[in-house]
């Protein structure tokens, strides 16, 4: 018997008995496999970044991997895209898929929120606050791991372009949303860093215009 090689774990939290699609076999089914298959952290691929909660797949691996027929498969997508669960990008090659983690549990979270909040002693307040100092502090180190690993790609071709352009390509590529909590480069469907340091150096915005001399006939 082969020795299973442990790949980590996915939280599944119980709320998720009240999710909306929970009673939806093939929908659950669907959610549940984009969460196991999905990136836990940033790895390149055909010269694209996959960021964490992002696959590449197509309809026709995903229906091989379920045993499910592809109409299948594309409705319980659409079910997830329209109720803001995942958002999709297709190519003639492939489909780039984002989990949107924030929404599976938001609703709910917020209606026991609001029934805690009522209650006016100190232990529950206490209670109420520590998921909120949590989900900071596990946003911000997500954030700083994610900008940690995009400035190792970007300080590897150090041989190939300045500190000065390295610096302000790294400083302009990593600004967060904060609407999504994306860094500018996780918003791009195709990146090939090295093509992008390239261009950045001729044509980077960090460096000021030339003035057009138009001299007198």
């Amino acid at each position: 018997m082969e020795e299973q090689i442990d790949k980590g774990f996915v939280k599944l939290k119980r709320t998720y008995l009240e999710w909306e699609w929970y009673q939806d076999g093939n929908t659950f089914r669907l959610m549940i496999h984009l969460l196991l298959k999905s990136n836990y952290i940033s790895k390149r691929w055909q010269g694209n970044i996959i960021n964490p909660g992002e696959l590449i797949t197509s309809l026709n691996n995903l229906s091989k991997e379920l045993k499910l027929s592809e109409n299948v498969i594309r409705t319980s997508l659409n079910k997830l895209k329209k109720t803001g669960y995942i958002v999709t990008k297709s190519t003639n090659r492939f489909t780039k898929i984002t989990i949107l983690k924030s929404t599976i549990f938001d609703k709910i979270n917020s209606v026991h929120n609001e029934q805690n909040n009522n209650q006016s002693t100190i232990r529950t307040q206490t209670t109420n606050n520590q998921p909120t100092t949590t989900n900071k502090v596990n946003k911000e180190k997500d954030i700083k791991e994610r900008i940690d690993l995009f400035q190792k790609e970007i300080f590897q071709f150090k041989n190939k372009f300045s500190i000065e352009t390295l610096n302000s390509f790294f400083k302009y590529w990593t600004e967060e949303n904060r609407q999504t909590g994306r860094l500018k480069f996780e918003n791009e469907e195709f990146w090939n860093l090295e093509t992008r340091l390239s261009n950045w150096k001729t044509f980077g915005t960090n460096k000021p215009e030339k003035k057009q001399i138009i001299k007198n006939r």
